[in-house]
């Protein structure tokens, strides 16, 4: 599940901000296990809050008939925040280089957040006072994970930052869209050279070996593309949504928002049985979990029984007093999503999410059950000399890691916690091949993964 800490501070900085009505437009799941995107209205009165409204709802839909929102669409929350301004619009101060001002009207509306043309260039909107963003978002949706500002402005414009603005011109589905390329995805733009940094679009590294975006070149036009501008830096494609509007997002920018989500939600909505809960080990238990699916559905499902590999692949599974031992039973559940529009190296072992029981079957032949929900990472594999091991969460002092080879024989691999949540393993000497790699904390089971030495 997903934290707030920093929201939670924020919170008690902002605890007088105004608190507006709020309407959900999209509505998946519980806040704490989806991105929530906040979409805020500037420079629209009270009368006004229906066609804000309206424009929402609007962006939103359009947001997710884009791939890899499309995808992802039961990933995420959305929520209308109705901000009211004292007067309609978007400042324009005409003070703009790049037109000759005024390109419109100068106006100075008194609106809610600051939202004003000229920021550099004309058609960039933005604000001076992003701090009332902050404190609207604190006192309304203070777990948002996305946000955008509309501007009730028909003339064309937009900007990405630490929030992204679009004003309501005939392309602000679009601008919406890209515009969260850069505050979502952290992409740069593709049509100009920015002056930024490295960034998942966007690279100085031009060999093909190397680049990284190497698992993706040749396929679906992707390539290594030199800015005009600055012949150094180079881009993966010619026609992407982060060069010119009404495009798709290239392959590896669908890839780096696809990673993001998979930073920010966990697969696993709700399991049951759950903690604590008493069962009689006499009797058959279904074990199961609610998954939020990618559309269509990419996850791939494992069950582990006391370190044996179960046949079922689906989301619960049935477990008879026959395969329980007297004492510690571990039953794992582990998930990953294999979908196609990842390719970083071995994707499927880069992201998984465990849920594990551990019942405790004594002589009168019930169990309780013990429930832990976590989240790995194992990087890089296939490895070479080593790997790491990286938890959402603490590891304990009891950690264990144990690597069984091909055959299921226990081969030797030193281990070290590199921090509290970081497990360092040494391979360097062992033989090429696959490796089942486990981590228990006491007697429970928390990791079964394969892992391929090179």
């Amino acid at each position: 599940m997903k934290k707030s800490l920093l929201f939670l501070l924020l919170s008690s900085s902002f605890c007088f901000s105004q608190v507006f009505e709020t309407v959900a437009v999209l509505q998946n799941g519980p806040n704490d296990n989806r991105i929530n995107i906040a979409v805020l209205g500037d420079g629209f009165t009270t009368a006004q809050q229906p066609a804000f409204l309206s424009a929402a709802q609007s962006t939103i839909n359009y947001l997710f008939t884009k791939s890899p929102y499309s995808e992802y669409k039961n990933y995420f929350n959305a929520y209308a925040v109705k901000v009211i301004s004292t007067d309609t619009g978007v400042k324009h101060p005409g003070t703009a280089t790049d037109v000759t001002e005024p390109a419109i009207p100068v106006t100075n509306p008194n609106n809610y957040l600051g939202s004003s043309f000229d920021f550099g260039v004309h058609r960039c909107i933005y604000s001076n006072t992003t701090n009332k963003v902050a404190q609207v978002l604190s006192a309304n949706v203070p777990d948002y994970d996305i946000t955008y500002v509309l501007g009730n402005s028909t003339e064309y414009g937009g900007c990405g930052g630490t929030y992204a603005f679009a004003s309501l011109n005939s392309s602000s589905n679009e601008i919406v869209v890209h515009e969260l390329g850069h505050s979502f995805g952290k992409l740069a733009d593709e049509y100009w050279f920015s002056g930024s940094g490295e960034s998942p679009n966007k690279t100085q590294i031009s060999n093909p070996a190397t680049i990284k975006w190497k698992n993706w070149l040749n396929i679906n036009n992707v390539g290594i593309f030199a800015h005009a501008e600055s012949p150094t830096w180079f881009r993966p494609h010619q026609s992407c949504e982060m060069r010119y509007l009404n495009q798709q997002f290239c392959s590896v920018c669908k890839e780096a928002i696809i990673e993001k989500i998979h930073a920010l939600v966990s697969p696993v909505d709700s399991y049951a049985p759950s903690n604590s809960s008493t069962v009689d080990a006499n009797s058959s238990v279904t074990f199961s979990v609610n998954e939020i699916l990618p559309i269509p559905n990419t996850l791939v499902n494992s069950w582990t029984l006391n370190g044996n590999l179960q046949t079922a692949t689906g989301n619960s599974i049935t477990i008879s007093p026959a395969q329980l031992v007297t004492g510690t039973n571990t039953l794992l559940f582990s998930v990953t999503d294999q979908t196609p529009l990842v390719k970083t190296d071995n994707h499927s072992t880069v992201h998984f999410t465990n849920v594990s029981w551990t019942l405790n079957k004594n002589a009168l032949g019930t169990s309780e059950i013990k429930v832990d929900e976590r989240r790995f990472s194992i990087y890089p594999n296939p490895a070479n000399t080593e790997f790491f091991i990286k938890g959402k969460l603490n590891f304990g002092k009891d950690l264990k890691i144990t690597l069984y080879d091909a055959s299921g024989k226990l081969v030797s691999a030193k281990f070290e916690l590199r921090d509290t949540a970081t497990v360092y393993v040494d391979i360097h000497d062992l033989p090429s091949g696959m490796y089942t790699v486990t981590a228990t904390e006491g007697k429970s089971l928390i990791i079964s993964q394969k892992i391929i030495k090179e």
